[in-house]
């Protein structure tokens, strides 16, 4: 056997695994994206018996928001103009939104 032929085989066999990990890097990087993407578009889903602490209106969108706490957390939704106009602060109820949206706020009156 001569020596360039060892030289050459274990040249390829570096190419080789070169090869195979950035293929594995990619493929890797590739997953990690995919469930990033994943996980930001689940629903985000809030439910609970809340205290709505403050309102606020956003004059250059259009959009009213409300303040809502439970405990430690805090939490930023956004109202129907028909609910910022019906509930006054504080006030607790039953809180149901979904994406940062308000879908019912239920108080016991």
């Amino acid at each position: 056997m001569k020596k360039g032929s060892v030289h050459k085989r274990a040249g390829e066999n570096l190419g080789y695994l070169v090869v195979i990990i950035t293929i594995g890097l990619l493929l890797f990087f590739v997953y990690n994206q995919i469930q990033h993407i994943l996980r930001k578009t689940e629903k985000q889903v809030i439910r609970g018996y809340y205290l709505l602490v403050s309102k606020k209106k956003a004059e250059d969108l259009g959009k009213w928001y409300g303040v809502f706490q439970q405990g430690e957390k805090e939490h930023i939704c956004e109202l129907s103009f028909s609910l910022y106009l019906h509930l006054q602060v504080p006030q607790r109820g039953y809180l149901h939104a979904e994406n940062g949206k308000v879908i019912t706020f239920k108080t016991e009156e």
